[in-house]
């Protein structure tokens, strides 16, 4: 039974499509189960896997400490970035540390720079990036692309509060099938890069996660009962009542 769990929780832990259905409580869990039984070849019952679900997505999905450091992020959208991605030689990196040094300092303006294993990579205003790509020789230019997006979100300082943060939004991002031209994280900071023209439409399923993320920090429901409510220490039923009314479908006894 113990590894019929792991195996249930593991198939939803890593398809964020399941995964964010349960959530939002709109997965027909007995479904779910028929599926799992056929997909993953279980040696088991429908009804010992629906009773796997059922706890998984009320008691494991829903984290109460998330709203916190959620509440804490922010996101900015700057339009019209270039990324250039170069080849990491001692001579290249040493160019782009100038150019990010003068664009900081001189203009004013916000330059991502982060090494990776077999490449240096640059996000920045388009018009800019242009001047750093012609003055550097084509054999060590791996990528360069224009009419980019950068969605830069001030991540929280503790690291497993970022981490998860990380992961929310990179499930969310896939889940709206949102192409994304690249992804960068700079602790505290986190760059998403997408095209100019979807930028829009990826601010909004962002912000409409942080909202739903810390609305249900306060109010999910249980296992045990229809629809229930936490709140830490309500100080009256005039106090939670402005809550109640966005579920519908609740009635005051």
């Amino acid at each position: 039974m113990a590894d019929t769990r792991r195996r249930v929780e593991r198939l939803i832990d890593t398809d964020p499509v399941i995964k964010k259905g349960l959530q939002r409580g709109i997965i027909n869990t007995r479904a779910l189960a028929r599926f799992i039984l056929d997909d993953a070849g279980l040696d088991s019952t429908e009804d010992a896997v629906l009773g796997i679900i059922r706890r998984y997505s009320f008691d494991q999905v829903i984290l109460s400490d998330n709203g916190q450091s959620f509440r804490d992020c922010k996101l900015v959208l700057t339009s019209h970035v270039g990324l250039l991605e170069a080849d990491p030689q001692r001579d290249v990196v040493k160019q782009i540390a100038e150019f990010a040094s003068v664009e900081r300092t001189t203009r004013g303006e916000n330059v991502t720079v982060a090494m990776r294993n077999r490449s240096v990579r640059v996000i920045a205003d388009q018009r800019s990036l242009e001047r750093l790509q012609q003055s550097l020789s084509p054999k060590n230019i791996i990528r360069y692309s224009n009419d980019l997006s950068e969605i830069s979100i001030l991540l929280p300082p503790d690291p497993q509060s970022a981490k998860r943060i990380i992961a929310s939004f990179t499930s969310e991002l896939a889940l709206n099938d949102i192409s994304v031209e690249a992804m960068t994280d700079c602790s505290p900071e986190l760059s998403i890069v997408v095209k100019d023209k979807e930028a829009g439409h990826t601010l909004d399923v962002l912000q409409r996660m942080l909202k739903e993320t810390v609305n249900q920090s306060r109010v999910f429901f249980s296992s045990k009962r229809k629809a229930g409510l936490l709140r830490s220490r309500p100080q009256s039923f005039a106090d939670i009542l402005p809550q109640l009314q966005p579920l519908g479908g609740l009635s005051v006894l």
